[in-house]
């Protein structure tokens, strides 16, 4: 089956999951500054389990505020309207896909565990680098491998084919798919984002986090993504996070040197961040 296929065998399954009506009506008051806090709240609370999720989070380790919020305005004030539709965008994929995939051993939660690591990192690079939003950040780290999810659970022929591969040869998920698939998981999962109506930036981040793009259109947004995704995965290989540069785009390589000067000793500061992230978003009543 090539490419082509596989795309328009994917825009024909009804029921792979889709985000919620509010995400979209919140879509179009982000673009607006003069939209007021009331619109947004009645808007979420129209969805009582959406805004008892972002109630508890933002009651949660990951965010560490000091007193209670038990109301979703202050939620909305402390958080911001962005953190509020990417922490829907976030609950919502987690929930949606957390118990629809049971193939080989491939493991869901230890799946969304290194998507969120990869979240809080790029989070933290944004931080550091001041040129993106973090909260998108998170959310392009946490969506960037969802096509693996989308193969496991509706391309089961493909996605044996790589997982048996990558295991008798031990190779990555990507270089196995590069080896015996006409497409691959970053193909798929920015084709779904694309149906999701999700901005651009996030659909080129999952398109393109192992292949860096430096003339692309967001290519800030994606150097993001792109260098948590590799500073993760080198760290479950290595822990002591010696990085092969070598594997690495040049211009990524400069990026990250401007910032860092110990890359190991920064990703060290995040193990809070990342376990918080675990506690909230993987909780089994979420």
């Amino acid at each position: 089956m090539d490419e082509q296929q596989i795309l328009k065998q994917l825009d024909r399954i009804k029921e792979i999951p889709t985000l919620p009506t509010i995400v979209f009506e919140l879509n179009k008051y982000l673009q607006d500054p003069d939209t007021s806090i009331k619109t947004v709240c009645d808007t979420i609370e129209k969805d009582q389990a959406i805004t008892l999720k972002i109630l508890k989070l933002v009651n949660s380790a990951f965010y560490g505020f000091k007193s209670k919020i038990s109301d979703l305005r202050n939620a909305i004030v402390l958080l911001g309207y962005n953190a509020v539709r990417n922490a829907i965008v976030s609950l919502s994929v987690i929930s949606s896909f957390s118990n629809r995939v049971a193939l080989m051993d491939f493991n869901i939660t230890q799946f969304w565990k290194h998507s969120l690591a990869v979240a809080v990192t790029s989070k933290n690079i944004a931080q550091l680098s001041k040129k993106e939003s973090p909260d998108n950040c998170f959310v392009g780290g946490l969506l960037h491998d969802i096509g693996k999810v989308i193969m496991a659970q509706y391309f089961h022929d493909l996605f044996e084919t790589v997982w048996t591969t990558l295991q008798n040869e031990h190779i990555s998920f990507y270089e196995a798919e590069q080896k015996k698939l006409s497409t691959d998981h970053t193909r798929i999962g920015s084709h779904l984002a694309s149906k999701w109506q999700l901005p651009g930036g996030l659909v080129d981040a999952i398109r393109w986090h192992h292949e860096f793009q430096p003339e692309s259109k967001h290519a800030n947004f994606v150097r993001n993504i792109y260098l948590a995704n590799f500073i993760v995965n080198s760290y479950d290989y290595d822990q002591e996070l010696r990085l092969d540069l070598s594997k690495m785009h040049p211009e990524v390589v400069k990026f990250m040197m401007d910032m860092m000067e110990d890359v190991g000793d920064w990703y060290a500061g995040l193990t809070g961040e990342i376990e918080a992230a675990y506690g909230f978003f993987l909780e089994s009543d979420l």
